[in-house]
């Protein structure tokens, strides 16, 4: 399973391996702590505070369903569900993907 930063703690890596889920969740760089050799910062002010920010080396492997979802989510039933019955939301996530699916081939 492929995650953010903002997935980083111990107890979910644990319950992933406890399920024989593989983990790979980016590790949230702690403040003071230097950066990774051979990753370059980008100095980013945040209000009256200065920060180095880092590129996400596992962003390329998380892309493709995030855009999915993005997809997904530009069609205006899903984004707000409406449906009271799951089985009618999950019949429009399917025609979704199917109508993504069509475009893409």
């Amino acid at each position: 399973m492929w995650a953010d930063r903002g997935y980083d703690s111990a107890s979910l890596e644990e319950a992933l391996i406890v399920r024989e889920i593989e983990p790979h969740i980016s590790k949230r760089r702690r403040a003071g702590e230097p950066i990774p050799e051979g990753m370059r910062g980008k100095e980013v002010w945040s209000g009256k505070k200065r920060s180095v920010k880092t590129r996400d080396p596992q962003a390329r492997h998380r892309w493709p369903v995030e855009r999915t979802n993005a997809w997904m989510k530009s069609k205006r039933r899903i984004a707000t569900r409406r449906d009271r019955k799951a089985d009618t939301y999950l019949a429009f996530l399917h025609l979704a993907m199917i109508l993504i699916l069509a475009r893409l081939f």
